[in-house]
């Protein structure tokens, strides 16, 4: 599931803070994320969760847009999230 995106020639790297709700259980994890125009590089860190893991992470390039990929382990999870670009 595609959880945010942003075009490749008007950013060039963002950082995000993410938080993961599903029925009692909570994940908490920062991502930093550059791309070149043609690969994406992410990192995350800082993650803590009150029990298991409730996602795992990934990032492309489509179409001139950086996407950023969560795949929940639990159907109903909800998402918030903060991000702060820098321009090219």
């Amino acid at each position: 599931v595609s959880i945010d995106s942003f075009a490749t020639a008007t950013y060039r790297s963002a950082k995000y803070f993410i938080q993961l709700k599903s029925g009692t259980s909570y994940h908490i994890v920062e991502i930093n994320l550059l791309h070149d125009g043609a690969s994406v590089y992410l990192t995350q860190y800082g993650e803590l969760n009150t029990g298991s893991v409730l996602g795992y992470f990934d990032s492309t390039i489509t179409a001139g847009l950086v996407n950023l990929y969560l795949t929940p382990t639990n159907s109903v999870t909800v998402v918030k999230l903060s991000r702060t670009s820098i321009v090219v």
